[in-house]
Order: C-alpha cells, then structure tokens, then sequence
C-alpha cells in the first residue's frame, strides 16, 4: 500500500474498517477491523501495509491471457481427439489432458490461482470439473508433472499457428490426428 494517503482515502478506508466491525460476528474480526480503522483514522502510515497483507500478487492481462491460451488449447486437443476413431487410436488420451499449474512454483502459482478461479467460480471450462470428478485428472495442481512453461508456450504458438491456416479455417474446429501430434511435439 502507498506510504501516504489523502485525508480522503484515509477516510474511505476508516469508514470501509468502521462498518465492518460493526457487521464482523467473530471477536477477532471485529478487533482486527478495529485496528485498521484507527491505523488509518490517526495516519499510522507505518502499518497501511496490513490491510493489504493477505493481498496476492496481482495476474496481469498477458498472464490470464496465457491460461485462457493453455485451457483453449487443452480443449481443442481434447476434444479434437475425442471426436476422431482415429485419434483415439492413435494418441493417449493422457496427452491431451490438461495437469495443470504447480502451486509450488511461483509463477505457476499466480495461473493455478486464475485457472482454479475461471473454473470454480466463473464456471468456465466445465469440462475441467467434469474430468477431475471422473478421475482423468487428478485436481489443479500439476505437482510439477504437466509440461513445462516454456513447452506450453511453444504447444500454444503451434496451435495458434494452425488454426491461422486456410485450410483449418475453412473445415470444423478439429484438429487432426497430425496437427495433435504437431502440437504435442511443439
């Protein structure tokens, strides 16, 4: 949090403390609203940063562009698969499910939180749900076992790249058993 703040904001932010320990029910809630409202009501700008301590980093555009990208592609290779006797012979179907993020790195963290959120509260992708309560895949986490970011990357510029083709423009959104293994080669 900024190190000073207006008259004004304090304001805001005391009164924003002030009705929310008049509604917390728990006794260490009411305190810990207490103290925020009168951190900002004096100006105690040395412990702004508690109101925000429990923030997380912020996903910015390219990074939830990234995992709509990953979750996009999973799909199309999923369901391009599933659509396809041939594909289903001819490709795993393990390697067209989605692992993951890692929630222990920290990049991966910040997808794994957005992708957890498109799905569990958005009520995107709800083929993710749907294949996790089957058991096809284990949960969000990847553990570290799903590709690599720099794999995702390369398997989401490939895909991109056919689906900018003429000849894929002009037919139904399956890819073909060669554009899967084009893009799980990428």
């Amino acid at each position: 949090m900024e190190e000073t703040l207006s008259k004004r904001e304090r304001l805001i932010l005391a009164n924003q403390y002030d009705i929310l320990s008049r509604l917390a029910e728990e006794e260490h809630e009411k305190k810990e609203f207490e103290d925020l409202r009168d951190i900002f009501t004096s100006g105690y700008t040395r412990y702004y940063s508690l109101a925000t301590e429990h923030f997380l980093d912020e996903v910015n555009q390219e990074e939830c562009n990234f995992v709509v990208d990953v979750l996009d592609l999973y799909r199309n290779l999923y369901y391009s698969r599933e659509h396809s006797v041939e594909g289903k012979d001819a490709i795993n179907e393990n390697d067209v499910l989605f692992k993951g993020f890692d929630l222990k790195d920290e990049i991966e963290s910040k997808y794994y939180r957005f992708y957890k959120f498109l799905v569990d509260q958005l009520g995107r992708y709800e083929e993710i749900k749907e294949l996790i309560e089957a058991g096809k895949i284990e949960s969000y986490n990847s553990h570290g076992f799903g590709p690599s970011m720099r794999k995702l990357e390369a398997m989401v510029a490939k895909r991109n790249e056919i689906i900018n083709r003429d000849d894929y423009i002009n037919r139904p959104y399956d890819l073909t058993v060669e554009e899967i293994a084009e893009i799980l080669n990428a």
